[in-house]
């Protein structure tokens, strides 16, 4: 798209530094729409990344604001990408990462359960999210939030697994109380069949990244969505 074809649209890109304009209401009104209805609030960035670093630190804020002091980690699946920034970099694979050999001294130590085992089409059996719940059950005073790829772990190697999975892991985080944070920056605005992959499983999350193809690739944009409560 040139200069010349979309004028308006040049015009636009402003930065907020706690301004606002009319384009950006819109924008967020309508992702309000079009997400899961609990997901009432926006926050628009610059970059996915940039919107997962925002989502981790909502989630932080969260217990802080309720009193709760210690619940200051992640949990994760192997083969999970979160992005490149440092924030994103620590919920990224430990192992096999892009980021792991070179930055792994550097960054906060997280929590790991096994990649997703089931495939799409096949059931999660209480074995399949043992590791997971038992995470959650013995670090539940230190979890935070739980954060995860729904359905399509893209950098990790295009890994498809069961929406029953992702139905499990809501199950879980209500149980813990802890949050979660669904990484819809590959997966967002049709890519896997549903407008958002979490609508696979019918859940909903606390939190939710966007970016990718919110823009189309015409300028960097991300945004992090959460309920009510969580903002």
């Amino acid at each position: 798209l040139s200069t010349h074809e979309w004028p308006r649209l040049n015009r636009s890109h402003v930065m907020f530094g706690g301004l606002t304009h009319s384009a950006a209401v819109g924008l967020g009104q309508r992702l309000v729409d079009l997400t899961p209805e609990p997901l009432q609030r926006v926050f628009l960035c610059d970059s996915g990344s940039v919107s997962v670093e925002v989502a981790i630190k909502m989630a932080l804020q969260y217990w802080r604001a309720r009193g709760v002091a210690g619940r200051n980690r992640l949990l994760t699946v192997r083969g999970g990408y979160h992005g490149d920034t440092f924030g994103a970099m620590a919920v990224c694979d430990p192992v096999n990462g892009m980021h792991a050999e070179m930055f792994s001294g550097s960054l906060t130590q997280h929590l790991f359960a096994p990649r997703p085992r089931p495939k799409f089409h096949e059931e999660c059996t209480d074995a399949d999210v043992a590791d997971l719940a038992r995470l959650l059950e013995e670090k539940c005073d230190e979890v935070a939030a739980v954060i995860i790829e729904p359905i399509v772990q893209g950098a990790g190697g295009m890994h498809f697994y069961s929406p029953d999975y992702l139905r499990r892991v809501r199950e879980l985080c209500n149980r813990s109380g802890a949050l979660l944070i669904l990484d819809c920056i590959a997966t967002g605005f049709g890519r896997t069949g549903k407008l958002f992959a979490c609508e696979h499983a019918g859940i909903s999350p606390d939190i939710m990244c966007v970016g990718k193809a919110l823009t189309g690739g015409y300028m960097t944009l991300g945004a992090t969505l959460a309920t009510a409560e969580v903002a």
